[in-house]
């Protein structure tokens, strides 16, 4: 009986700390992307984050200014498995075009649609703006 209680607490704590634990709040593309502000940069990847709930690339980006980093986001990393993405198609220093959509704050983001590899191979990285 005594081990059963102390069982059940345990068991509450731990579902208690797993339940309550920080989770990335997902969002609809329209409450951070501008679907009518079409974009597209090339650059130079600086870094790729393959975790969920969405992938990210990072690029350098060279214009009249200067250099600018920016963030793309994309698909989750099991949906871009599924679309023929793998993490040896794209590597830091690769020359990459994507298009996609702005960011509706400004920042240097956007949500990616479709990424040009080096060699010519296009992929989708995310989905359509609306």
């Amino acid at each position: 009986m005594r081990t059963s209680f102390f069982t059940c607490i345990i068991t509450c704590i731990i579902t208690f700390i797993f339940a309550s634990a920080p989770l990335a709040a997902h969002h609809s593309f329209a409450a951070e992307y501008d679907g009518k502000k079409p974009v597209t940069y090339s650059g130079v990847v600086t870094q790729i984050d393959w975790r969920n709930p969405h992938a990210y690339i990072f690029m350098d980006i060279k214009d009249d200014a200067g250099t600018h980093s920016i963030t793309i986001e994309g698909h989750p990393p099991n949906i871009l498995r599924r679309t023929g993405w793998g993490k040896d198609l794209i590597h830091v220093q690769d020359a990459i075009a994507v298009q996609g959509w702005a960011s509706k704050d400004g920042t240097m983001r956007m949500a990616g649609r479709e990424i040009t590899l080096p060699g010519g191979k296009k992929l989708f990285w995310g989905p359509p703006s609306e």
